[in-house]
Parts: structure tokens; sequence; C-alpha cells
């Protein structure tokens, strides 16, 4: 039996709440847009979680500690591909982390999985399949709904206030250098984003460069803040979210277009258009459909002979600091971490982006001729 809904009727704290009063048993599924999370009951205690956003898969937690190098990561999925091996046991073998920190980290990772939730607001939806049991790939916990409410909701709180601060990830921050004192320079997470700032830079290009949650960054720029070490120091302009729905005019509208872009052959444009349909209607079960098979159709597209995702992409001019605000956050991210070693594939797997979004990135950095491809590396059996 499952029961379903949408956050906007049925808050997250009502329906954990819910599920822990009546000791449920099952899965919880979430989503918002692209983004499914699963939370596993048993008799009213969470004991699993999983998800699909890129920021929350375990390799991009150790990134965000520090625990582990990108280069680490690329080769221990090098490991993987020929093992099968699961990718913290590889690190462990290589005497990158310890078996303790890799438990720990697990945990940290299926928490912060759900406290995300708690800053979704009322936009999303859920069912709840009962009877169900954790997968493979769900992190293993116990939780007691009860503690999990409070730090949600204490997140919650806190997120509210920081949004005043800064209200969109294009707010661009600098650092005042003459309120740096010794306690700040000797904080490693503040230091580290000190470093970041050496130039003024977009929350969002911060959020990817840290490989962590928007949460754990904004709180961080937050403190900063609070201690008059960043500014703000301008903001792009941001689309104000309307209160009251849309006409169903203007969603038919919207549709018609984005169809004529995907009979057009202009994936990526009618991909937008249905998102902005979801921006509006989060439950509108066709633009999910079409996002989907747009999606389908691009991942045809964009392999071919001449790019796939063992071929090694590099930079054909030098990208400067003053160029990173004509390109996206993620364009950023991708050019950033492009050397004429590593991979497309290497690249996707260490990144915090989705992969057809990334493999969209590539396609059109290389149209405008920024980067190239070199062919794949010979394969090289270890022995």
């Amino acid at each position: 039996m499952a029961i379903s809904g949408n956050l906007a009727t049925m808050p997250l704290p009502d329906l954990l709440q819910w599920l822990a009063y009546s000791q449920k048993t099952g899965i919880l599924i979430l989503s918002k847009g692209e983004i499914v999370k699963e939370i596993y009951f048993q008799k009213g205690k969470i004991v699993a979680s999983s998800s699909n956003d890129p920021r929350e898969y375990f390799g991009q937690f150790l990134l965000s500690f520090g625990k582990i190098s990108e280069n680490q990561l690329i080769e221990a999925f090098k490991k993987q591909a020929i093992s099968g091996v699961k990718i913290g046991r590889i690190l462990v073998n290589e005497g990158f982390l310890e078996e303790s920190e890799v438990q720990k980290y697990l945990r940290i990772k299926a928490e912060e999985t759900i406290y995300d939730l708690f800053l979704w607001g009322d936009k999303g939806e859920f069912k709840f399949f009962n009877d169900a049991t954790a997968e493979g790939n769900a992190v293993p916990i116990e939780m007691e709904v009860t503690s999990i409410l409070m730090e949600g909701t204490r997140r919650s709180d806190e997120w509210s206030r920081i949004k005043k601060v800064f209200p969109s990830p294009n707010v661009i921050v600098k650092i005042i250098p003459e309120n740096l004192n010794r306690d700040v320079l000797e904080d490693p997470v503040f230091n580290r984003v000190i470093q970041l700032l050496e130039n003024p830079r977009r929350i969002a290009d911060l959020c990817l460069a840290f490989h962590s949650s928007d949460f754990a960054v904004y709180k961080t720029l937050f403190d900063l803040y609070t201690f008059s070490i960043i500014e703000v120091e301008m903001t792009q302009e941001v689309e104000q979210k309307e209160e009251e729905k849309i006409k169903d005019e203007e969603i038919k509208s919207l549709s018609n277009q984005a169809l004529k872009e995907y009979n057009s052959g202009e994936f990526e444009k009618a991909i937008q258009i249905f998102k902005d349909i979801l921006s509006i209607e989060p439950t509108h079960s066709f633009a999910r459909m079409m996002i989907q098979k747009s999606y389908d159709e691009i991942k045809d597209s964009l392999i071919s002979s001449d790019f796939t995702i063992e071929h090694i992409p590099y930079l054909k001019r030098t990208i400067t600091p003053l160029d990173e605000f004509n390109f996206t956050p993620q364009e950023n991210y991708i050019l950033s971490r492009i050397n004429g070693i590593n991979s497309v594939q290497s690249i996707i797997r260490i990144s915090p982006i989705l992969e057809l979004q990334a493999l969209m990135i590539f396609k059109k950095l290389a149209k405008d001729n920024l980067i190239g491809f070199l062919p794949p590396a010979p394969s090289t059996e270890l022995k």
C-alpha cells in the first residue's frame, strides 16, 4: 500500500512524526525536480537513507571534509571500475582512510541527506511504501525521528536568517582584509574560505569548490559575515518567487513552447522550459516526463566518435579570473578540472554535477572552441 502527497499539504515534520508515531516500516521517497531521496523506516525509526544528488555522494563528503584529494578519488574510481569493490574499501586498502573514518563519514552522509530535506520548504512530493526494505546502496544508520526533527527545525530557522543576508547563490562576496584576525585564520574551515576568496566569488562557485551542501557553505559565510570578515559586494537580479499560482493559460503556453523546441530537436531549450513549468507547478507530471525524454535524446546525441566519456579534454586557451564571471558556476567548475590528463569520465565522477548536465557543459565548451579532446589513453591492466 502506497501513500502519496506533497510537502505543501503535509509538511516534512508532520510527515516524519506520523511515520514515527505509527511505527511504520517501509520506504519514504521524496522528490524535488530531478533530486530523489529515500529514507527507510523500521518500526518508526530511521535506519537508512540514500540520494541521487551528486553533492551527497560519499566521495563528495570526503572531498568536502578534506579527507582525500580529487586525484585520490579519481584513482579510487579507476580501481573500482576494475575490481567492483566499494569506494570506501578501496580508500582504506590504499591507506587514504581508516576504517573508523569510513563509518564516521558514511553516517554523516546519511544524516546530511535527511537534514537537507528541511530546506526544501513546501517544494517537493512524497510517496511511502509499506514494508519495503533498504537497498544495497543505502547507508545504514539508526536515528530517532525526534532528534532529526530538532536538528532539522534548527537548520530551517537558521536558513531563513541566512537567506536574508545571502538571498541568492549569485550573490558575490569578498574579504574585508583589515578585519582578518588570528582566530579566524587559525580555523581550518574559515581559512579555506578566505583562500578561495582571494578574488571576489559567487556563492554558487564556492559551493562547488567545497564539494559541500549549500547549508554548510552558507553557514560558514554567514558566520564570517557576522564577524565582519566578508561583505556582499553586489547581487545579480533574482526573480521574485510568485506567491500565487500562475494561471493555467501561462502553463499551457509554456508547454506549447517547450513541445515546439522538442519537436525541432532543441532539447536543451525544451528542458529549460519544462523546468520553468515545474518551478510553477512542481506536480506537473507531463513536464517531468518530457524532461527525462529530452535528456535521453541529448545523451544519445552527445556520445560520438569525436567525443566519448573516455576522451581527455584540454584547454585551448588560458582561462583568467576575469573570464570566470562570464561562465556559469558549473562551467567554471568543469573548466578548472580540465588538465589534459583526466578523462571526461574522471572529471564527471568527482564533480557535484549531474552526469547529463556535465556532458552538456563539455559539449557547449567544445562548441565555443574553448576546449578540445584527445583520444582515450591506452588501457592498462593492473598486475
